[in-house]
């Protein structure tokens, strides 16, 4: 059964907790228990740098050439009234819409209260007002998002539109043990590299959520567990960390193929 409108908007009244949860599975007592919370079997993210100086053919369109042909493909769109991460932290930095876009046939299933169907070209214009406002797309296949709008877990996918200060996936990797980094993955053929023009400073490592960087010989290194969030190229003072990205169709393709190995969206080819 949906949760009603009422234990939605409990949901929404009790969403700061959900940091509470994340700081408790740092506790070697709690870990075990709250494991499944944070499991990447039910819940994966990829986060699409839309603000960053990303170098290569595509840089100028990375994030919309992207969203565009999964959009453009999916056998359904809808959009939600509001972001439920902005509504429950009572964002004062963003509006709390636009809301999530969600592609397949599960977003033909969401109530009319929290979400209406869409087209295609309203479904486009919609991501470009987000990334217009300066909010950050992020593909979640989550568990949750699920069972919160009552749709098929395997038949949906969700687009959100986020920012750091609210987004409950960036307080997962501040906040929540590391169990919760697997949970996000970089996009697929996304690089990031450190140019001679670092000073070792180290205020990249002080922003890094998943302690993927390190100081060796004077340099910024940046290692595996690097998710691609574009926050430490923010915050670099000498422009000295940048991303690349490889040939824009091997990037699609590897996006389509994680989405694809999750969920059924219906993509067309």
């Amino acid at each position: 059964m949906s949760p009603s409108q009422r234990t939605y908007e409990l949901i929404m009244h009790l969403w700061p907790l959900g940091k509470v949860v994340n700081r408790l599975g740092n506790q070697p007592v709690l870990r075990s228990v709250l494991r499944p919370y944070f499991s990447a079997k039910d819940n994966e993210a990829i986060i699409l740098p839309v603000n960053e100086a990303v170098r290569g053919t595509e840089s100028a369109v990375l994030p919309f050439a992207l969203l565009a042909p999964l959009i453009e493909r999916a056998s359904a769109r809808a959009v939600l009234n509001e972001c439920p991460c902005r509504r429950g932290e009572d964002c004062q930095a963003y509006p709390h819409e636009p809301g999530c876009l969600f592609l397949g046939e599960g977003a033909r299933a969401i109530d009319p209260d929290r979400g209406r169907p869409v087209g295609v070209e309203e479904a486009l214009a919609h991501a470009r007002q987000a990334m217009t406002l300066g909010l950050v797309p992020l593909i979640v296949h989550a568990a949750f998002d699920a069972w919160l709008l009552d749709i098929p877990y395997r038949r949906m996918l969700a687009i959100c539109f986020c920012c750091d200060c609210c987004c409950t996936v960036r307080h997962g990797l501040r906040l929540g043990p590391p169990a919760f980094w697997d949970t996000v993955v970089r996009l697929p053929g996304l690089n990031v590299s450190v140019s001679s023009a670092c000073t070792g400073c180290g205020l990249c490592l002080e922003v890094c959520y998943v302690r993927a960087l390190s100081l060796e010989n004077g340099r910024a290194r940046v290692g595996e567990a690097c998710k691609g969030c574009g926050r430490c190229t923010r915050r670099c003072p000498e422009g000295a960390i940048t991303f690349g990205l490889d040939e824009h169709e091997e990037v699609l393709a590897g996006l389509l193929e994680r989405i694809e190995a999750r969920t059924n969206i219906g993509l067309a080819t």
